[in-house]
């Protein structure tokens, strides 16, 4: 059977063949004093290889022609040397041709092996780029969410100034209404007659004499008037600005707090929440200017401080509040870490609702401002104050209620999160098992097949078979 093989098995038995073997033998030699004839017959069969004759006269034994005999011995060992050459070359052809085809075979596995590298990082990075795509989404509909809350309250910003503008324009037309109702008032008893005439008046205190009534005196009287006036208006103003001042401040340090209370958790809504305190402070200037037109009316000190304590009382309540909302959110936040995929609904409608809490806070806040301007601006009065008092009343029955309905949603919020919670450990759990019998799997696969590729590569060597032919096996 030809073959690698069979090249590799005799071309080392043919080396030792020719160089062990004796090819003189007196027991097997050619050519005999008997035979010579024949053999000078049968060396003359040479000439078909294009050798000379060694006698051209077959069976004649005397002309033997030596110089031939000696020509062709010397060209049938040139022949062997050239064909021991060869064969030594090929050997040598064969064994490069091997070792190349081994080197080969190593390459091609080391490539297959870095394909299927190659391979599992692509998953890996096609896998992360899906990821990244849904957070990209996720952020996109953040981003949109926040652009339409901002929108939003741009409008109410809008809204609010126009109706503050109108509510500054109606003060200043009550104002001159009752400027000129003032002036008129002075006028028509200027220009009143006494109809009774007064007889033995009592004189002045200081024994003088009263001046007669004349034009220039009672012009005197009316500028003393006048000035009388305009400095209770003055201080008035003065007074109304120092409480407007007073609560600017308090206003202020509400928004402090509430950024400070808002701010490190919730960096995200700290900004739009600033803006909102901004805006309602921002409001107040046209307030204060009302305030400021409506000095002619008496002011209510003890309702003021009422509502202002009733104010500050409120604010401390919202904001342990909502320092036990951020509790809350803090510790749903740490749970939400196990399982993101229950975090993430539950973490949008826990910021939803604490955006709507926080705004139904703001909104009572500027509800008891406005009321405060308006005890401000309205004279004070037993039955107000008791209707105050019984509005506040009522609005505190409310605003527990309120709270207690929130308390019995965040209850049942709690428990659906637990259940949620519970099903995703579950479901983890499961996934967890399924992951560990691929993992199992795959390991299995993996040692059947290096096992094999060992098995294969570390064959024993076979003690009858020459080195050269290791690798044919």
């Amino acid at each position: 059977m030809d073959g690698p093989y069979n090249s590799y098995r005799l071309t080392p038995l043919l080396r030792r063949y020719t160089q062990s073997t004796n090819f003189y033998s007196p027991l097997k030699a050619f050519c005999t004093d008997e035979n010579m004839a024949e053999c000078i017959s049968f060396l003359n069969e040479m000439s078909l290889l294009g050798f000379p004759l060694l006698c051209p006269e077959s069976g004649a034994s005397r002309g033997l022609d030596v110089v031939a005999l000696l020509n062709s011995m010397h060209a049938l060992v040139q022949q062997h040397r050239q064909v021991l050459r060869t064969v030594e070359n090929l050997e040598t052809e064969q064994l490069r041709a091997a070792s190349d085809m081994e080197y080969q075979q190593l390459s091609h596995a080391r490539l297959k092996e870095q394909f299927e590298l190659a391979k599992r990082e692509n998953g890996r990075l096609q896998e992360r780029e899906r990821q990244l795509h849904m957070n990209i989404k996720s952020l996109q509909n953040c981003i949109k969410n926040e652009k339409e809350e901002v929108q939003k309250l741009q409008n109410i910003r809008a809204s609010r100034a126009a109706h503050y503008s109108h509510d500054k324009k109606r003060k200043e037309r009550e104002y001159q209404k009752l400027k000129e109702h003032l002036n008129q008032v002075l006028v028509d008893r200027k220009d009143k007659k006494q109809a009774i005439e007064i007889l033995n008046c009592v004189g002045r205190s200081d024994g003088k004499r009263s001046q007669w009534k004349t034009r220039k005196s009672e012009s005197r009287h009316e500028s003393e008037m006048y000035k009388i006036l305009l400095n209770e208006l003055e201080n008035r103003q003065k007074e109304l600005m120092t409480e407007n001042a007073e609560l600017r401040k308090v206003l202020q340090q509400m928004k402090k707090e509430m950024v400070g209370i808002l701010g490190p958790k919730r960096s995200s809504l700290g900004e739009p929440r600033c803006e909102r305190s901004a805006d309602q402070v921002g409001h107040l200037g046209p307030d204060g200017d009302d305030v400021r037109l409506s000095g002619v009316q008496v002011s209510c000190e003890h309702a003021r401080e009422e509502l202002t304590n009733s104010i500050r009382q409120q604010w401390r309540k919202i904001k342990h509040h909502v320092e036990k909302l951020d509790c809350q959110v803090s510790l749903v936040q740490v749970v939400q870490v196990e399982s993101e995929a229950a975090s993430n609904e539950t973490n949008d409608q826990e910021m939803g609702r604490l955006k709507l809490e926080v705004q139904q806070c703001k909104e009572f806040i500027h509800t008891q401002q406005q009321l405060l301007q308006q005890q401000l601006i309205s004279p004070c009065e037993e039955e107000t104050a008791s209707l105050l008092k019984d509005c506040y009343v009522l609005e505190e029955k409310e605003r527990f209620k309120e709270q207690r309905r929130i308390f019995e949603e965040q209850r049942k919020n709690f428990a659906s999160e637990r259940q949620n919670f519970t099903e995703a450990a579950i479901r983890l759990g499961h996934e967890r098992k399924m992951f560990e019998e691929d993992r199992a799997t795959w390991l299995k696969h993996h040692f059947l097949n290096l096992t094999f590729t060992d098995h294969v590569t570390h064959i024993p060597k076979s003690p009858g078979l020459p080195a050269e032919c290791e690798f044919c096996i």
